[in-house]
C-alpha cells in the first residue's frame, strides 16, 4: 500500500483491541504510518459487537481503516516471537490490556525495550499502570460513572444520566495518539525508549477539568452553568436552547413572549435563575408547548437566542449544510455499497478499507523471517489465520 502523509515515515505495532487503542492507532493510519493490526486468530472482540456492515462492526470500521492484519495467538511462544521481531522494526507499539497481562505474555515494555530501544510504548488501560485499581475492569460506561460525568448529566428528576456513545473510549485513543505523537516530534535515533500510561479515568477527567477544579475550590458541584438552558418539549417534539450572556437570556424572554420575565427580581441575575431554575423553566414549559420545534428555532434566531431542534442521526444527515460541507462522505463498502462516515476534523476523507481478520498473515510472517514451511505449520495449528484460507479441522 502506497502511503503518503507527516508520518509515512511510522511503523506502528498495534496489538490493542476495543475502541481505545485501536482508535490511537486509527489516527496514525489516516496520518500516513503503517499500521500493522495484531490480533487472535478469531479477530479484535469490537469486531463482532453491534450492527454488522461489511461483516464486521461500526465501530471496526471507524477505527481500522488502512491496518493490516496479522492474526496470531501472542499467548504461544511462537507467536510472541513474531512479535517482537516487528517490534524490533516499529516506531510504535500500542496495547490496551489491563497492567501486567502483556509483561506475562512476554511483550511488555520492558521486554519490546531490549529488542528496540528507540521503541515510544503506548499501555491503553482502563486506570493506568499504577496505583491500587490499577487491575480493575473498566469500560466506558464505567468510566463516565467514576469520574464525575454522571453526576453533572442529570435528568429534570435528579437521575444521572449514561451517554450511550462510548466518548470516553473515543477520547482516550485521541489523547494517546497525541501523547505518541509528541513522544516521536523531533525525537532523535538513540534518545531511548519511552513508556506512555494512557488510561480512561485520566481522559474522561481531563474533559471535565473545568468542573473538576471548581469542585476542587468550592468543595460542592458546580452546579448550573447557564440555567435555563436545556431541553424542552415543543408541541411536536423538543428544543434545546442555551445562552452566554444576559443579552441573550432576554432574548429568550421575548422570543416565548414573556418579557416580563426579564424584569422578575427572580431571574435577573445568574445567581438567581440557579436558585429559581425551577419555576423559570415552569414558565418555559407552558410556553414551548404552544408551538411545534420548527416553529419556534425561526423565533429565536430573529431575537437574537440560541436554539436548536434536537436532532437524530438522521436529521443531521439531511441537514442542508452537512451536506454541502460534505461533513459524512459516502465510505465505500466491500458489497458495492456505501454508508456514511464523518471524516476526522482538519483532514480528508480516509476512504481505505479495513482488513479482513488475518488478511496480511502470510505476509506479515514472512517478513517477520518465517519460511514457508513454518507459516503452513503456524497456520494449521491454528495458532494463526490467513483471510481467505479455509481453516483445518
Amino acid at each position: 500500500m502506497s502511503r503518503s502523509g507527516p508520518l509515512s515515515a511510522i511503523t506502528v505495532l498495534d496489538m490493542s483491541q476495543g475502541i481505545a487503542g485501536p482508535s490511537c492507532g486509527g489516527y496514525f493510519a489516516e496520518h500516513g504510518a503503517r499500521v500493522i493490526k495484531l490480533e487472535p486468530p478469531e479477530g479484535d472482540w469490537m469486531r463482532h459487537l453491534g450492527t454488522r456492515i461489511d461483516s464486521m462492526s461500526s465501530q471496526t470500521i471507524a477505527y481500522n481503516r488502512g491496518k493490516e492484519s496479522l492474526a496470531i495467538d501472542i499467548r504461544k511462544p511462537e507467536a510472541r516471537d513474531v512479535a517482537l521481531k516487528l517490534a524490533e522494526r516499529a516506531d510504535v507499539a500500542i496495547e490496551s490490556a489491563r497492567p501486567g497481562v502483556f509483561d506475562r505474555l512476554g511483550l511488555g515494555f520492558e521486554a519490546v525495550k531490549v529488542r528496540n530501544p528507540d521503541i515510544i510504548y503506548v499501555s491503553v488501560s482502563g486506570w493506568g499502570q499504577r496505583g491500587p485499581n490499577r487491575e480493575r475492569a473498566m469500560v466506558d460506561t464505567i468510566g463516565q460513572a467514576i469520574s464525575g460525568f454522571m453526576s453533572a448529566t442529570r435528568s429534570r428528576e435528579g437521575a444521572p444520566v449514561k451517554v450511550d456513545v462510548p466518548f470516553i473510549d473515543a477520547f482516550t485513543g485521541l489523547y494517546a495518539f497525541q501523547a505518541a505523537s509528541m513522544a516521536l516530534w523531533g525525537k532523535a535515533k538513540g534518545s531511548g525508549a519511552r513508556h506512555i500510561d494512557i488510561s480512561l479515568m485520566q481522559s474522561a477527567a481531563h474533559v471535565q477539568s473545568p468542573n473538576i477544579l471548581e469542585y476542587g475550590f468550592v468543595g460542592r458541584p458546580p452546579g448550573l452553568l447557564n440555567p435555563p438552558a436545556g431541553n424542552y418539549r415543543t408541541r411536536d417534539g423538543w428544543i434545546a436552547i442555551t445562552l452566554v450572556n444576559q443579552k441573550q437570556f432576554e432574548g429568550i424572554c421575548r422570543a416565548v413572549d414573556r418579557a416580563d420575565v426579564i424584569t422578575d427580581a427572580r431571574f435577573t441575575t445568574v445567581a438567581g435563575r440557579k436558585e429559581n431554575v425551577a419555576a423559570l423553566r415552569t414558565i418555559l414549559d407552558d410556553a414551548f408547548a404552544a408551538r411545534t420545534t420548527a416553529e419556534w428555532v425561526p423565533i429565536f434566531e430573529k431575537e437574537g437566542a440560541l436554539a436548536s431542534g434536537i436532532n437524530t442521526y438522521g436529521d443531521w444527515l439531511a441537514d442542508t449544510h452537512v451536506q454541502a460541507v460534505e461533513a459524512a462522505p459516502a465510505y465505500a463498502l466491500s458489497d458495492g455499497g456505501n454508508v456514511p462516515l464523518p471524516h476526522l476534523p482538519g483532514q480528508m476523507p480516509f476512504d481505505v478499507p479495513v482488513p479482513t481478520i488475518g488478511q496480511h498473515t502470510r505476509a506479515l510472517l514472512a517478513e517477520a523471517g518465517m519460511g514457508a514451511a513454518a507459516i503452513d505449520k503456524l497456520l494449521a495449528s491454528k495458532l494463526a489465520h490467513q483471510a481467505g484460507e479455509e481453516r483445518r479441522t
